[in-house]
């Protein structure tokens, strides 16, 4: 279940800035396009409040498809800005 809720939160929804580093205003509106995109809606007041709680790298690990516990932490907590469930 961990793993399948990490992928599916990886899978495109988060975009990295090409230079480096997390492009997060970026990586919201990213997040919130591609929810919308498979019929659900994101918060972005909220997706912005977790980023807030995480490192940089740590929100890269998860776009790297990372299932670590800090990764699948961060997959909650954004799925919980969602509709979907989480």
């Amino acid at each position: 279940m961990k793993n399948k809720l990490t992928a599916i939160v990886a899978i495109g929804a988060l975009t990295l800035a090409a230079c480096g580093g997390v492009d997060r205003s970026g990586t919201r509106d990213k997040f919130i396009e591609d929810m919308e995109e498979i019929g659900g809606t994101a918060d972005g007041d909220c997706i912005d409040a977790v980023f807030k709680n995480y490192s940089d790298d740590e929100i890269e690990a998860l776009s790297d498809g990372g299932d670590d516990a800090r990764s699948v932490e961060l997959a909650t907590d954004l799925l919980g800005c969602t509709d979907l469930g989480g």
